[in-house]
């Protein structure tokens, strides 16, 4: 049960950095073309909107991904915990 416990964690933990590493590189990627929008005379204010509107659905994205990936890895942990007790194995 140890190494289905560190397979577990390193699954977590990549999925929690790497979802963490990709909003970062998709919120950079998306504020030049924002920041550009934002110098344009008129488009200023609905493009500081947009520009905050889709920071903050990323936020809420990468955030639901590491989440759920925390939320799964307690059930895991659950099952192995359950399969561990010695109830568990005995027919």
């Amino acid at each position: 049960m140890k190494r289905w416990r560190g397979l577990k964690d390193l699954v977590q933990d990549a999925v929690d950095h790497g979802a963490t590493a990709i909003e970062k590189v998709h919120r950079t990627s998306a504020a030049t073309p924002f920041q550009l929008l934002e110098q344009v005379p008129g488009l200023e204010r609905p493009a500081r909107v947009a520009h905050g509107l889709h920071d903050l659905a990323l936020s809420g994205s990468y955030g639901m991904v590491r989440l759920v990936t925390r939320q799964v890895g307690k059930a895991i942990d659950q099952v192995l915990d359950v399969m561990e007790a010695p109830s568990a194995c005995e027919p």
